[in-house]
């Protein structure tokens, strides 16, 4: 048990595992507290699950092609029009065609970064640098950062804001820079904004895709409206562009209860004001609880995780292995490039699953104490 236990969390390059770990350990998947993903604790709107069922009879025809409702959705809520729009099944499928309707042949990943941007690249035959930022300056994006991705001479930048994992926001002049720079040199700018609903400060270039030809920006609306099983984002991008991208897409990419659930979740107006309040509470709590253990160094985060360092006096690999045992699974960022063994991320979670992480968390330094 141990063994499978400790593979299958060390192996983890995405977390959510969840059916997984409960075969492993053969209970309900419903007692599985799932740290390693992070989506939304406040858990989908209100009134979805009937919603769906009152929907259900859509299921009896085939969904619309390139799920034209919801483009048009999000055409109303942004101002843009609905050609700048591309939904997906989740941001991966979408990540993976663009480095070859790009023809970008000079990638660079600013990371510490999410795992499938080099594995999109490496799948297209390209072998991306990185630009990392530093833990000295707490993971923060900075002049510097930038400068040493020009020097670089790429043709495609990848990054995320916030930051994954580490949480941190890009502020808006180094946004806006990076933009300038990346029109200036003829670059590609993929930013990928999929935790950006959960920030009060982080600055979205979504308004911007209509002017800026070189810009992409990719959008998930499972993490915000807390539906990953479902597989819903979306990209923007320059009608031109998104056009290109279009005819690379599978048809009948995002099944009827996708979209029906997508439509439902952005029509809910008050629901990320709710988000970021419960959010910020939850956070704080997860913070102090991880404080009073005194496990190591806590990031500062804007996001729905935080990022642990380790000290070195404890072992990364029994802490996953314990916590998985007792059915509680984190995020071990070891193989992030520019990380290494220590390293850890928590999704921000409802209080009373912070509670029984800190619980167990408090068995095991006992344990080993005693030990």
């Amino acid at each position: 048990m141990a063994t499978k236990a400790l593979k299958i969390v060390t192996d983890c390059l995405h977390g959510g595992y969840v059916f997984e770990a409960a075969r492993i350990l053969g209970c309900p998947w419903q007692r599985i507290l799932d740290f390693s993903a992070s989506i939304n604790p406040i858990g989908p709107p209100k009134g979805l699950r009937k919603f769906l069922d009152e929907d259900f009879d859509r299921l009896l025809c085939y969904p619309e092609i390139r799920a034209e409702s919801l483009t048009l959705k999000l055409a109303e809520l942004t101002g843009l029009s609905p050609d700048h729009f591309l939904p997906g099944a989740g941001s991966t499928p979408q990540l993976y065609l663009l480095p070859r309707v790009l023809e970008m042949t000079r990638p660079v990943i600013i990371g510490p970064a999410f795992s499938e941007y080099e594995a999109a690249l490496i799948r297209n035959g390209l072998s991306p640098h990185y630009v990392l930022t530093s833990e000295r300056d707490d993971w923060r994006l900075i002049p510097e950062t930038i400068e040493r991705v020009l020097q670089k001479k790429p043709d495609a930048v990848f990054l995320a804001n916030p930051a994954n994992p580490t949480g941190r926001l890009i502020p808006y002049d180094l946004l806006m820079r990076l933009v300038l720079e990346c029109r200036r040199t003829g670059a590609w700018l993929i930013v990928d904004e999929a935790f950006i609903d959960f920030t009060e400060e982080g600055y979205s270039l979504l308004p911007l895709v209509g002017k800026e030809f070189r810009l992409v920006v990719l959008r998930s609306l499972t993490k915000i409206f807390a539906l990953p099983g479902l597989r819903l984002a979306y990209l923007a991008a320059h009608p031109n562009l998104v056009a290109r991208l279009a005819i690379e897409t599978i048809p009948w990419s995002l099944s009827s209860p996708a979209i029906s659930a997508g439509l439902f979740c952005l029509s809910k107006d008050n629901y990320k004001v709710v988000t970021l309040k419960g959010v910020k509470a939850f956070r704080r709590f997860l913070v102090r609880e991880l404080a009073a253990l005194e496990l190591g160094h806590l990031f500062p985060s804007e996001a729905n995780y935080i990022l642990l360092r380790l000290a070195s006096k404890f072992n990364s690999k029994k802490i996953l292995d314990y916590l998985f045992l007792k059915g509680i699974l984190l995020r071990d960022l070891s193989g992030f490039h520019g990380l290494r063994l220590g390293y850890l991320r928590l999704a921000v979670r409802p209080a009373s699953e912070t509670v029984a992480l800190s619980g167990a968390i408090t068995e095991f330094l006992t344990r080993e104490k005693d030990n």
